[in-house]
């Protein structure tokens, strides 16, 4: 009557980071309205955040009519040389990164004013559109069935279909979401339709390529899509705004909230009175002919010479070599994000090209003989894992990098003979270092200290002078700076973005790229004229100038992203050349309300009292589950229905997780998780530098079950309840980089069973109930895992790249594997006995990436108890969900197994863009796949192996907007029968047969 029991989480987890930044020191700011929290280094930002949120709260929670239920707390980051800010709507929480927004797509803004303002609308506009409450961010459904299992010995079979979805609390697309948080408050102009965002969404209009009405709901597009969400949205709500009332915002948000609104449309109709696509149609046809009018000049005198490359959406910074003979730039060629940039080696004398798989994330600098290259990317190689710039120095030839820097921060490298010049970002401040390239101190040239930031810098020809951008609120004017007095001199400073100078090869003139006339534009500034003249006439926008034999090099933006051109250089008159960009709303309210903000001064402010960091948890969030369950074949439908919740909770910086899940049915069967997270100074591991996140985790399961007990006259049918009982303690830590992952836990588990009462019918005699544990675990496991997954906006459909996972464990347990009693003082017990071993499992999977869109995975799968064979309770299992597919999960068992599996996957529809009511279809691709693999006991052939080919279609998809839905159906036919023998001597046969599997979660691989 010993019954195998496993308990199977329906909650997937992804790989998450485990660099815990232990070294910080917290302190808090609480204002009226805010608590502030930041870390030792950030001090500026903090007072200036702390300023700034007291400023706008008003002006955002007025638009809206609402106000958070409690203070929102924002977090300061500076740990990595990264820009970004979040919105944790349930939380009342917001994390902002320090450094200052530098992106390509974007014009340049004060960064605190815009994210500050930014990340609030977020909070308060996503609230006005709850449908629940805040502590409810959703309801889940969940489903799971079961393979009818054969052997007698097991309770229930493997699941053969697991679905979770859920009914979203919020129900707002990412067009909206971003458009409303850039369009914020209008009166203020933190963050402004520039020309940049312009360029964008001009570019789609002429071309006849903007994102549809599904298109513009989610991200999981490259870099230039999801940017072109945040754009297009901001620009429709503008317009929303002009064409019915600036209220329109906060109407369209308390429509959302609705119980019957699970799209857009609907709640666009019921504020506006027209169904959302059809306006957004009409909104198209009107840029269409808006920019079509606004470009006929431009398109009459267009100027911009020729295309040299065109792959990918983003080529930047491209610089010519000493010789002449070859172009170097940063390119993302086939790739879909930024920060999967290539150095391109573009050969202009016969128009090849190579391409160095660098990452690099920089302008390139060219030592003086050609001979060597100079650029900054990100690593992670330190004691923190923090994510910064370094310097590096690469020879052309012999193809060898040398790391110039450790830890330094340091980008935007510019040499000049033995002088190397950057960028170095503290506290969100930017400022102009200097070294020598034959030793390693560093020294600072400007003093900077109020968020000021500077941009491309580039060495005059005599080396003495330094010409860069710089911004202390918003655009970019030109600078000259003297490296040996830091001495300043503004060079062009009005009221337009300039950007990216470059001095000409005679060191007499200045090119460097500008929208004074409305559109970027390569100019050139002559020192003795002090004239400028404009150089392109571009319809999409010319940025990052190179000059060398009287060619102008630069990176152009087409609706295809940037790409790299080539234009003579030779002066140009362009007459009547304006380009008058977009109207915004504005509300009207008088100017006393809004103008002490709009003339802000960040730079002296009074500064306010901060205190240590005191633990402040997030409100304790509740998502209840309906889940239906249906393991026990032999009960009602009703008792298969659970009800329950998940729960969890976190404080503001990250230090405490909290996150359980607990479901019941009318039975009082239940299912229970706890995990306790935590992720500060662990004492000992500290002080030697380590920093790992320690979990607990408490896991209780029971199952009620009939079983026939067998006497001399007579079989009783008894109820019978098993339960399992586990507790983990754990240590994660990531050895070399936020890929990999070292666990080591320890382990203990209980089985247990308890009997019902019941009577013997010839005696009538009572047999009370019984209660028995039938085994008791202690395991140590030591679990590597590498995720080396290429990201990409098809990786979780179609991955690419590697994956490997090795688990080693030690068992101590104490197990009843006879079913043998004996007699104690207080009756019957079972006989346990000991069984100790190692046990060691690997698996390897290589996704390689064989056409466009297609991809061959080939994966092994092994695993070993080391020692005389144990008994099946502790077998390797290989069918099921999670295995061979074509074979019930507990069919192929053993203290030994091996598995190899191919798989063909290939596109079939990669743009589906259709919406059925709350999901939007997205992607579906299609795999053939088969098995070869076996496990045994003490000896086997290959002829004992089995194998099993079939078929899989993945169908990914977005619910509500936000939370990722992917489907799957698989069907596999196992070609083998397989024959075992149970503890219990009978014998089982699995016949050949196809087996089908479901599911519908929040990724496709379960492991």
């Amino acid at each position: 009557m010993r019954k195998i029991l496993f308990f199977i989480p329906i909650f997937l987890f992804a790989q998450e980071s485990h660099f815990n930044h232990s070294e910080l020191i917290w302190r808090t700011i609480q204002t009226e309205h805010f608590f502030i929290n930041y870390h030792i280094g950030t001090e500026r930002t903090a007072q200036v955040v702390a300023k700034i949120a007291e400023e706008i709260f008003l002006p955002i929670t007025s638009l809206y009519n609402h106000t958070p239920d409690q203070k929102v707390s924002f977090v300061i980051k500076d740990v990595d040389d990264y820009s970004n800010g979040a919105a944790y709507f349930y939380d009342n929480k917001i994390e902002i990164w320090a450094p200052s927004l530098d992106f390509d797509f974007r014009g340049t803004h004060n960064w605190l004013r815009n994210v500050v303002t930014h990340e609030f609308t977020h909070i308060v506009q996503m609230q006005t559109a709850f449908k629940f409450s805040r502590k409810i961010p959703a309801i889940y459904l969940q489903m799971m069935t079961y393979e009818n299992e054969q052997r007698p010995d097991v309770l229930y079979g493997f699941p053969n279909s697991i679905a979770s979805y859920p009914i979203s609390g919020f129900v707002v697309p990412s067009w909206f979401a971003e458009g409303v948080a850039q369009y914020n408050r209008p009166e203020l102009n933190y963050d402004n339709w520039d020309s940049h965002r312009d360029m964008i969404l001009r570019m789609y209009a002429l071309d006849d390529k903007i994102l549809s009405w599904n298109e513009i709901s989610t991200f999981g597009k490259t870099s230039l899509g999801n940017e072109s969400s945040y754009n297009i949205g901001f620009a429709f709500v503008n317009y929303l705004s002009l064409k019915y009332g600036t209220d329109v915002v906060e109407k369209i948000s308390r429509a959302l909230s609705l119980p019957n609104v699970v799209s857009m449309d609907k709640a666009i109709e019921l504020s506006v009175g027209r169904n959302g696509k059809d306006v957004y149609e009409d909104w198209q046809k009107y840029l269409k002919q808006n920019y079509s009018e606004k470009t006929k000049y431009i398109k009459e005198n267009l100027n911009e010479g020729k295309i040299l490359f065109d792959k990918g959406f983003g080529n930047f910074y491209p610089i010519v070599s000493p010789d002449g003979n070859k172009l170097f730039f940063i390119s993302t060629e086939e790739r879909d994000y930024l920060g999967q940039t290539k150095i391109i080696i573009y050969d202009l004398q016969n128009n090849s090209f190579e391409s160095l798989d660098m990452k690099v994330s920089s302008q390139i600098s060219f030592s003086k003989d050609g001979k060597k290259i100079y650029y900054s990317r990100t690593s992670e190689d330190n004691p923190q894992g923090s994510k910064v710039f370094d310097i590096y120095e690469f020879t052309i030839q012999t193809k060898d990098e040398k790391r110039l820097t450790f830890n330094s921060r340091a980008g935007q490298p510019i040499v000049y003979e033995n002088q190397i010049a950057f960028l170095i970002s503290r506290d969100g401040t930017i400022n102009l270092g200097i070294k020598n390239l034959s030793d390693d101190s560093i020294r600072i040239i400007t003093k900077f200290k109020n968020g000021e930031q500077l941009f491309t810098p580039k060495f005059s020809n005599d080396g003495k002078k330094i010409v860069c951008g710089f911004s202390d609120k918003a655009n970019q004017d030109i600078i000259l700076i003297n490296i040996e007095t830091g001495k300043i001199e503004t060079i062009i400073e009005d009221n337009s973005d300039n950007r990216s100078p470059i001095f000409s090869e005679d060191g007499k003139t200045l090119y460097f790229a500008s929208d004074k006339s409305g559109i970027f534009n390569i100019y050139n500034f002559d020192f003795e004229t002090r004239e400028q003249n404009q150089i392109t006439n571009s319809v999409g926008g010319a940025f990052m100038p190179t000059i060398k034999n009287d060619t102008i090099y630069y990176s152009g933006y087409t609706s295809g992203g940037y790409k790299i051109f080539a234009i003579k250089n030779k002066k140009n008159n362009y007459e009547n050349n304006l380009y008058a960009q977009s109207r915004f709303a504005k509300r009207n309210i008088s100017e006393s309300d809004f103008q002490n903000i709009i003339n802000y001064d960040d730079k002296n402010i009074s500064e306010q009292t901060s205190n240590p960091y005191k633990t402040i948890f997030t409100t304790l969030s509740l998502v209840p589950v309906f889940r239906f369950d249906n393991y026990n074949k032999k009960v009602g439908a009703i008792d298969h229905l659970k009800f329950g919740t998940y729960f969890f909770s976190t404080d503001v910086v990250n230090h405490y997780n909290l996150f359980g899940g607990v479901t019941l049915n009318r039975l009082l069967e239940r299912d229970v998780y706890l995990s306790f997270e935590y992720r500060d100074k662990i004492p000992i591991l500290y002080q030697l530098g380590i920093s790992p996140t320690l979990n607990f985790e408490l896991f209780n399961v029971s199952r009620n079950a009939k079983a026939d007990l067998t006497f001399p006259s007579e079989n009783i049918e008894v109820d019978v309840n098993y339960g399992l009982l586990e507790f983990d303690a754990s240590l994660a830590y990531h050895l070399f980089s936020s890929d990999d992952l070292l666990k080591l836990k320890y382990r203990i588990s209980r089985y247990s069973i308890d009997i019902g009462s019941f009577v013997l019918r010839e005696s009538k005699l009572l047999v009370p109930a019984s209660s028995e544990i039938y085994f008791k675990g202690k395991a140590f496991d030591i679990t590597f895992n590498l995720n080396a997954i290429k990201p990409s906006r098809v990786s979780d459909i179609n991955p690419v790249g590697r994956k490997f996972n090795l688990i080693y464990s030690y068992e101590s347990n104490l197990y009843n594997s006879t079913g043998d009693y004996e007699a104690t003082e207080t009756g019957l017990s079972p006989k346990l006995s000991k069984f100790i071993f190692h046990k060691l499992e690997l698996k390897h999977t290589e996704h390689i990436s064989i056409f466009k869109n297609q991809t061959l995975s080939l994966s092994f799968k092994g695993g070993t108890i080391f020692g005389p064979q144990m008994p099946d309770f502790f077998d390797f299992y290989l069918g099921g969900l999670i295995g061979m597919r074509g074979y019930s999960f507990y069919s192929i068992s053993g203290n030994e197994m091996a598995m190899l599996n191919a798989t063909w996957r290939f596109p079939i529809l990669n743009k589906i863009d259709t919406r059925i009511g709350p999901i939007l279809f997205d992607k579906l691709y299609g795999s053939f796949h088969s098995d070869f693999g076996n496990a045994w006991n003490s000896s086997t052939k290959l002829s004992d192996f089995k194998s099993d080919a079939g078929f899989e279609l993945r169908l990914q998809a977005f619910s509500f907007y936000s939370y990722p839905t992917r489907i799957f159906f698989n069907g596999t036919y196992g070609f083998d029968d397989v024959k075992i023998k149970t503890r219990f001597n009978s014998d089982v046969d699995y016949k050949p047969q196809w087996r089908y599997y479901f599911g519908i979660l929040f990724g496709f691989e379960i492991e």
